[in-house]
């Protein structure tokens, strides 16, 4: 699935959407991005008037993720997309500074850059904003480079091959976060040992190649996120539900080898095995079952769900339940019962 890819050249009253510009500026009346309906609606989710509509309050929360400026860290924060008048807005909130980060936004100013990815089928979901601010010294050689690729409107529609050839141009640092969130997600597949990931970053990267480092890294981080995952859907059965729930056994902290994640008893002593799948992309990224589980889930038995937890940080997830797979599965199970000996298959991905 193509990225959903956006420059946005920030306005005076697109900067109203942080608290110290806001307090700088306290007349001002916005507090949130502006959304050209050419890109947001023509181009990138074409039914979102009628989908908007159709919803109780007439928004999509979104999960709001700033990189930067100037390369700072990851900061998540839910907002919300919808249509005030005729202008699509990205708002909410103010957003402030940081708690440990505390004069972060400070420095955005008119004409600083916004590089937005949005995620969702047919209505937004997430939101990943890449800014870089024209004075920061990390950004600067970008922010320019951009900005000349990119003169005229002040939102428009990118490819990540064009955000390729601006950095190239840019010489961008190395470590700049604009790299790690341009190949995050396919990093990411890579690390999980998918051989079609693999493929495309090799054609991306045009013989560049993936160093030693940077393979341990997505290693390390694809397994992280998993932990992660796990961690953050243990807080959620214990706080908020299934309403139902009895017990929840969190099998895989003890067993890191069984075939499914939880085990949980709901009223009636009726049992479900859960597996949680993670990523810190978009809900689009591939699924990996172990044939391991796509056995324990055709033959055990017991419903086997599957949890789907994206958009994960250290603190966060947007989480879909699909719910007793097995008759999904059932189709594959010819395809593993006909391999010739000697042959096997560890794993299968899903779109």
């Amino acid at each position: 699935m193509l990225r959903k890819l956006a420059l946005k050249k920030l306005k005076a009253s697109d900067l109203s959407f942080f608290i110290p510009y806001l307090s700088r500026y306290p007349n001002t009346k916005q507090k949130g991005f502006n959304l050209d309906k050419q890109v947001i609606e023509t181009q990138l989710f074409p039914t979102l008037t009628a989908e908007i509509e159709a919803t109780d309050n007439k928004r999509a929360p979104v999960a709001l993720t700033f990189f930067g400026p100037g390369g700072a860290a990851p900061y998540m924060l839910m907002r919300k997309v919808l249509k005030q008048q005729k202008n699509w807005r990205l708002n909410g909130e103010a957003v402030p500074n940081p708690l440990d980060e505390p004069g972060r936004f400070d420095s955005v100013a008119p004409e600083d850059i916004a590089i937005m990815e949005f995620s969702g089928a047919s209505i937004p979901d997430a939101v990943k904003v890449v800014l870089l601010s024209a004075t920061h010294p990390r950004d600067a050689r970008t922010h320019a480079a951009f900005t000349l690729a990119f003169p005229g409107e002040s939102m428009s529609v990118l490819s990540e091959e064009a955000i390729e050839r601006v950095i190239v141009a840019a010489d961008t640092p190395l470590d700049h976060p604009i790299r790690d969130w341009l190949d995050k997600d396919i990093l990411e597949e890579v690390g999980h040992g998918d051989p079609d990931a693999t493929e495309r970053l090799l054609n991306k990267r045009k013989g560049r190649g993936v160093t030693a480092e940077e393979l341990a890294k997505a290693k390390a981080s694809a397994d992280k996120v998993g932990r992660l995952g796990e961690e953050l859907l243990r807080y959620h059965f214990e706080a908020s539900g299934p309403a139902n729930l009895v017990d929840c056994e969190w099998v895989a902290n003890v067993n890191a080898i069984s075939p499914f994640d939880f085990k949980l008893t709901l009223n009636g002593e009726v049992v479900r095995h859960v597996d949680a799948k993670s990523t810190g992309g978009a809900f689009s990224n591939p699924i990996y079952l172990s044939v391991g589980e796509l056995r324990h889930a055709l033959k055990s038995g017991v419903p086997y769900d599957l949890y789907r937890l994206y958009n994960v940080t250290d603190a966060s997830a947007l989480l879909r339940v699909a719910s007793d797979v097995a008759r999904k599965l059932q189709a594959l199970q010819g395809a593993l019962d006909a391999m010739p000996p000697g042959a096997s298959i560890d794993s299968l991905s899903f779109k």
